[in-house]
């Protein structure tokens, strides 16, 4: 019985580490899928808010119904941005799950960045 549930129990954390983040995977998606409208540092004339520190701040614009930017806020926003706030001018085609969550990692590791 213990070597069954010690079995198991390496499953689950091999599929569970292979399912981890990749913040570095998650800069080269965000670079395709967010870059061309946002930058990191600055807010673009016309275009989107700077992203540099995003994760665990609050939203800068009004109407976004969440209190700060986390890991739940930020799936649903990249999930269906439109849903969140119906009027808003950020329109994207839909964002895999494991894109999402590796741009979610990279938005935590840029909070330090230079």
């Amino acid at each position: 019985m213990l070597r069954v549930l010690l079995f198991t129990f390496c499953l689950l954390s091999f599929s569970l580490s292979a399912q981890a983040a990749d913040a570095a995977r998650g800069k080269v998606v965000a670079q395709v899928r967010c870059m061309p409208c946002h930058h990191l540092n600055t807010l673009l004339p016309g275009i989107g808010p700077g992203l540099k520190g995003i994760y665990g701040r609050a939203p800068s614009i009004s109407g976004i119904p969440f209190d700060v930017w986390d890991d739940t806020a930020l799936n649903v926003w990249l999930s269906n941005p439109r849903a969140v706030k119906p009027n808003t001018r950020m329109v994207l085609p839909p964002i895999a799950a494991r894109d999402r969550a590796d741009i979610i990692a990279w938005f935590k590791s840029v909070k330090d960045e230079k």
